[in-house]
């Protein structure tokens, strides 16, 4: 297998599991789907995490992360919404986990360390050639 042909497996796997994985939380926060805590759920987190306007904050920062799972997933704006994903995340384990340490029984730390981890490769490279449409 040439070289090109395992780094754009390597940039559609990423992108599969990613997005899929962010379908799942944006479903979640968003419409409740997997036993999810839905749009007013996710509104009591965001207040709780200090910010105003929560109820709005929480459907577009749902929305992102649906609309962003289903882009990686399609490979559409990979770098876009790899960037979108990673400043989430940036954003939540400043705001909710840094206080809390590194493990997983205290915080989502870790969680958080490897989706921004897998930001990095999307942000630089894309999401590969067998993309649909990534610039």
């Amino acid at each position: 297998m040439s070289k090109d042909t395992m780094l754009n497996l390597s940039m559609l796997m990423l992108r599969l599991i990613l997005g899929g994985i962010f379908i799942v939380h944006g479903a979640q926060k968003l419409f409740g789907m997997f036993d999810g805590i839905g749009v007013e759920g996710t509104a009591k987190m965001v207040e709780g995490l200090g910010f105003s306007n929560a109820y709005t904050l929480a459907v577009a920062w749902a929305s992102t992360e649906f609309v962003s799972g289903i882009l990686l997933v399609l490979g559409i704006l990979s770098r876009a919404a790899g960037a979108v994903i990673f400043f989430l995340l940036a954003v939540q384990l400043w705001k909710a986990n840094l206080s809390f340490g590194l493990f997983l029984q205290s915080s989502e730390i870790e969680y958080n360390l490897v989706v921004l981890a897998a930001c990095i490769p999307l942000v630089l490279l894309g999401g590969g050639s067998w993309s649909v449409w990534d610039v």
